[in-house]
């Protein structure tokens, strides 16, 4: 029987924030998570077992073996991230978890954070755009007003989905924020134009300067790469990010 369960070990304290970090387009959700909790020293408060939906699955950090959905809380806010795709099936059973994490934590907002697919990224030498949605109107102009783009029209699936629509039943507000990124790509320069554009509007501070170097190496041995396909037909070496 397929099941979802939370894990809360501990919660010193309560949340105005919930941001959800999951792998998109160039893994922009994940990454710029990632660095939220490491910036800003979040502790680990417990875990979702995605349960059948997923085989037996654990990351390992520093020796240690993790579940792929970790819950970290600290500084007034809280994040949600997965080290792997939440597969389909299970988009609507993880929204609805999440959101009773965001009621258990007596968040105010919920906010998911990710990638726009985009193959004029890899030419691209100025910032990509970001871009969100909101269950509000009225945060909506606000947003707007900070010169930030809504997304004109499109199609919000998964997690994300759930996520928005449940937040509009429970009385929840979400936002969704976007960066175009790379389609097949890590895109650490996406998530770091993403946290300036997020550092804005909420308390988080976090060092996009290690981001931003990752990206130009990144994206210089993708030119690299595509120059030597053009020119012999296949790429030369191996390309890995970490």
């Amino acid at each position: 029987m397929q099941s979802v369960s939370i894990h809360i070990e501990r919660l010193q304290e309560k949340a105005n924030t919930l941001f959800v970090g999951l792998p998109d387009a160039g893994l922009v959700g994940l990454i710029a998570a990632n660095q939220i909790v490491h910036d800003m020293k979040l502790q680990g408060m417990g875990w979702i077992d995605l349960g059948d939906y997923m085989p037996p699955t654990a990351v390992v950090h520093s020796g240690l073996p993790f579940s792929p959905v970790q819950f970290f809380a600290g500084s007034g806010i809280a994040i949600i991230t997965a080290e792997v795709p939440i597969p389909v099936e299970a988009s609507k059973v993880v929204g609805e978890s999440v959101l009773s994490i965001a009621k258990k934590i007596s968040a105010k907002e919920i906010v998911t954070i990710g990638g726009l697919a985009s193959e004029d990224r890899y030419e691209e030498e100025a910032q990509p755009s970001v871009y969100f949605v909101s269950s509000s109107p009225e945060t909506v102009k606000r947003i707007s007003d900070m010169g930030i783009y809504p997304l004109d029209g499109g199609l919000l699936m998964g997690v994300y989905a759930q996520l928005m629509m449940g937040g509009i039943r429970e009385e929840i507000p979400v936002n969704a924020f976007y960066a175009n990124a790379y389609p097949r790509l890590p895109d650490p320069g996406a998530a770091a134009v993403l946290l300036t554009a997020l550092s804005k509007i909420y308390p988080i501070k976090v060092d996009i300067d290690s981001l931003v170097k990752q990206s130009e190496e990144i994206r210089m041995k993708t030119k690299q790469i595509m120059q030597q396909v053009a020119s012999t037909g296949r790429p030369s070496g191996s390309f890995m990010y970490t």
